[in-house]
């Protein structure tokens, strides 16, 4: 990367990445080329596991700016534009090597329970990013900043079962695919196993967020400052860990093979923080620094298994793809929308369709759904607050600095229990519905509502527990 000096004001910076995959091919598997497999448009393809991607080069071209514009630093201009190229869990890459289907070119023949594949065109992540920003010196001595950043996806990665019959049906109600024939096969290769899992790319999509800030520094030595973002973030995948994974677990709506756009599960949609940090020297030796950092977020922390989105989901396979429990549900106009019964198949009691629309009635998103089929990761768990505190006392000697240290995180719930408690969905809300049978050849789905009352409940891990450190550093 390489700057250049427009003008004693204006700085600008530009470089280019190359990024090039290599890839040491598996051996010769012709069991994966005698295969049936239709891609994610439904046409016919041929899916060869014995070969990986092609090296081919990324180029990652950047440019970057700072600007001050009036030449005294009271307004800057900030910012850049680039693509931007990231790996991708190599398990991913890794699983085309290990599930290699049926291979006889082997001393021994292999089988593993499916197969895994790349398509020839297969590309690293790459997304095109860029970011604009003013830092302004405003009255008072304070400075306000306003960031805008937006991030397009080149390539995404996105996972496919080439394995996928075409759609036999579609369902009366909500109008999905069903894939399943009369005897529930739903393969190409009845006799294979679970499918053939194809790593591909798709372009569609983005992030952007929206940041606004004020500072300032006090002479007193107090700091402070108070910051507001929103975020939008929509892609075509549920992270997960394996291939076959991706496909199974994605929640889908129509075409799984082509997932829709849908919400990240990541980040907090609206976001408002504020920091505070003081330091008072008591003489030469002794020095105490105070920090309170305070939170109010829509959303949660991420923890890998949820708490931050929500998909809701049917219990069971109804779209007929071969997976139970990644079907979006489709949220019912009113009681004459869906069919319920009971466990033993009987009409189900009014008191089933009571406690169905209580349920929908209370959560915010559902009921803005009337009619339609839930979004992936549509609901966003409730706001939260959070308030942390750090003190920090340093003690000067001879021979070095003794600092001792105390960290308080959500100080709001160990001065009241009921405080700074966060919220999340059960398994049971999040999928309320369980399939229980067609009724008859080419009819509507029946189900059990096996939902509770109501959608979030307290959180009962650390998230919503006061938690305490005490430590010691010697610093020389």
């Amino acid at each position: 990367q390489d700057e250049y000096l427009v003008s004693e004001d204006f700085n600008l910076m530009y470089g280019v990445r190359v990024d090039i995959p290599m890839y040491t091919n598996p051996v010769a598997n012709p069991f994966s080329t005698s295969l049936n497999a239709l891609d994610e448009n439904g046409k016919t393809e041929k899916i060869d596991q014995g070969q990986l991607p092609k090296s081919t080069p990324l180029f990652s071209p950047r440019v970057g700016f700072n600007w001050d514009v009036m030449g005294d630093r009271s307004t800057q201009m900030r910012g850049g534009t680039g693509i931007f190229t990231g790996r991708l869990p190599f398990v991913w890459v890794g699983n085309v090597i290990s599930n290699p289907g049926q291979n006889p070119n082997l001393p021994v023949p292999q089988r593993s329970f499916d197969l895994n594949a790349a398509d020839p065109e297969f590309k690293w992540p790459q997304a095109w990013t860029t970011n604009v920003a003013v830092d302004q010196k405003l009255p008072g001595d304070m400075i306000g900043t306003l960031e805008v950043l937006y991030s397009k996806d080149i390539n995404a990665v996105f996972v496919r079962n080439a394995d996928l019959r075409a759609p036999v049906r579609f369902l009366p109600t909500d109008g999905r695919p069903y894939y399943s024939d009369s005897t529930g096969n739903h393969e190409l290769n009845a006799d294979f196993g679970a499918g053939i899992y194809v790593i591909d790319n798709t372009s569609e999509g983005y992030n952007y967020s929206i940041t606004a800030q004020l500072r300032k520094q006090f002479e007193s030595g107090l700091f402070a400052s108070a910051s507001y973002t929103f975020l939008e973030a929509k892609s075509n995948l549920k992270s997960t860990e394996i291939a076959s994974v991706l496909w199974s677990e994605n929640p889908v709506a129509g075409n799984p093979n082509k997932p829709e756009l849908g919400f990240s599960e990541f980040g907090n949609r609206h976001r408002m923080t504020t920091v505070a940090t003081y330091r008072h020297s008591w003489g030469e030796m002794t020095s105490t620094s105070v920090g309170v950092f305070f939170e109010a977020a829509s959303g949660n922390k991420f923890a890998g298994a949820g708490g931050n989105r929500y998909s809701f989901l049917y219990s069971g396979d109804v779209n007929g793809d071969g997976n139970g429990g990644n079907d979006l549900i489709y949220v019912p106009k009113n009681r004459n929308d869906i069919i319920l019964v009971t466990s033993t198949g009987a009409a189900a009691p009014a008191g089933d369709y009571d406690a169905m629309e209580a349920f929908i009635n209370q959560d915010e998103y559902l009921s803005s759904r009337r009619g339609q089929i839930a979004e992936r990761f549509g609901a966003v768990n409730p706001w939260f607050t959070n308030i942390d505190l750090k003190v920090l006392q340093d003690i000067s000697l001879s021979f070095g600095t003794i600092q001792l240290s105390l960290d308080v995180l959500n100080v709001a719930n160990m001065l009241n229990s009921n405080w700074g408690v966060r919220k999340v969905a059960t398994s049971t809300a999040t999928s309320p519905l369980r399939l229980f049978d067609f009724g008859g050849a080419g009819q509507a789905p029946r189900f059990t509502f096996t939902g509770p009352k109501q959608t979030y409940v307290d959180d009962p891990g650390l998230n919503s527990r006061w938690q305490a450190q005490f430590g010691v550093r010697y610093i020389f």
